[in-house]
């Protein structure tokens, strides 16, 4: 009996890249997926943190998680513990490992006018500078005021804050600017955080954005969810930008406002009707994930951890006339409650899709209409990675 000869390699980065550089970008009806072995592979990854996350523009948070001055949050991105605060001269981005022996020396998120680190109590001011250093007195030569926190290239663009490891990197407020009407027609550097939610994914980055930017998947993933208010093949791909790619989730025909519009929240200003009736799934490459909705916004940070392993960091936003708003707290707690039903089903199909995609007779699969966003996001990673 004849076998095919099954030829996988699932740990040569360079040799899954080269496959990937051949695969097609011009065609859209002739899309397909990458190879299974780009979402496996240890190598790979180290390629993709080396040609993609070390060298763009990655999001990390929106500015209203730090809203007055000493507010401050923390987040792991590519292996490099930050420090986000705003301090009496507005946003700053720093290292968040202590110049002595590397222990991270804020956790969480609070308010906060110095950081003492855990291991030894040496002490960072909100400029990164070291104020204190306990019995170094005998370390020859040894000067603390002349030590600092590496500070973090950063920019806020519409209220959302980009950090870079790459002191070349192009302006992102520039490669955006063609967005700001969209932007603005929600208010984006208006809003204020209604709540944040941290969860791991056990499976690779690609897939959670991937995911998250197609509606094909919501009449089997989303059937008692999702596909009733938004039916998957009534989506469709309407921008591919320089930076970005964005999917049109609109609501079903007949469908009351009341499935779109979040009970105890204020729509947002100057929306017309047919902008009231839809939602917009925006990437902004290579890691931000945005879903634009009628009366609130949700931003995404999705950050790798290795090769199966993401940890998704999520920003909801609402007008600061809903904030305003009595039973302001009980309403984002139920938000917060609604999309835990949604997660946890995209949660459970990745991992189950992480899991197929290691199988010796995986191929790259064929793409619908309703996933040119992942075809998307390939041509970005196939145009960055060959640089």
């Amino acid at each position: 009996m004849y076998r095919e000869k099954i030829d996988v390699v699932f740990d040569d980065g360079d040799s899954i890249l080269s496959r990937i550089l051949q695969q097609q970008q011009s065609d859209a009806s002739r899309a397909e997926t990458l190879p299974p072995e780009a979402y496996n592979s240890d190598s790979f990854f180290r390629l993709e943190e080396d040609k993609v996350f070390r060298q763009d523009w990655l999001f990390v948070g929106h500015e209203s998680q730090i809203a007055v001055v000493n507010d401050y949050f923390t987040l792991d991105v590519v292996g490099e513990p930050l420090l986000i605060l705003r301090n009496e001269e507005g946003i700053a981005v720093f290292s968040n490992v202590c110049l002595h022996r590397w222990a991270p020396i804020a956790q969480g998120s609070g308010n906060s006018r110095s950081f003492i680190c855990p291991f030894h109590n040496w002490t960072y001011n909100t400029q990164g500078k070291l104020s204190g250093a306990p019995s170094m007195n005998q370390a020859q030569d040894f000067d603390r005021q002349q030590c600092s926190l590496p500070k973090i290239r950063h920019e806020v663009v519409f209220g959302m804050i980009f950090v870079t490891f790459n002191p070349h990197a192009q302006s992102i407020a520039q490669r955006l600017a063609p967005l700001s009407e969209r932007f603005q027609r929600y208010h984006f550097a208006d809003l204020v955080t209604a709540y944040t939610l941290d969860y791991d994914c056990p499976y690779n980055w690609k897939m959670a954005i991937e995911t998250f930017m197609e509606c094909y998947h919501h009449a089997a993933v989303h059937r008692n969810t999702l596909e009733d208010s938004f039916p998957g093949r009534l989506s469709s791909i309407i921008d591919d930008g320089p930076g970005w790619t964005i999917c049109h989730q609109p609501l079903r025909k007949n469908g009351d406002l009341s499935e779109i519009l979040t009970e105890g929240l204020l729509p947002f200003a100057g929306l017309n009707d047919e902008q009231m009736r839809y939602s917009e799934l925006v990437l902004l490459y290579p890691n931000c994930l945005l879903s634009l909705n009628p009366d609130r916004i949700t931003i995404s940070a999705i950050l790798p951890i290795s090769t199966t392993a993401t940890q998704w960091h999520r920003v909801v936003l609402v007008s600061q006339e809903s904030a305003r708003q009595d039973d302001f707290s009980q309403t984002a707690e139920r938000m917060k409650h609604g999309s835990v039903a949604i997660i946890d089903e995209d949660q459970w199909i990745n991992a189950e899709q992480q899991r197929g995609s290691r199988s010796r007779l995986a191929r790259p699969g064929r793409l619908s209409h309703l996933e040119t966003t992942v075809w998307h996001l390939a041509n970005y990673l196939k145009t960055r990675m060959a640089e």
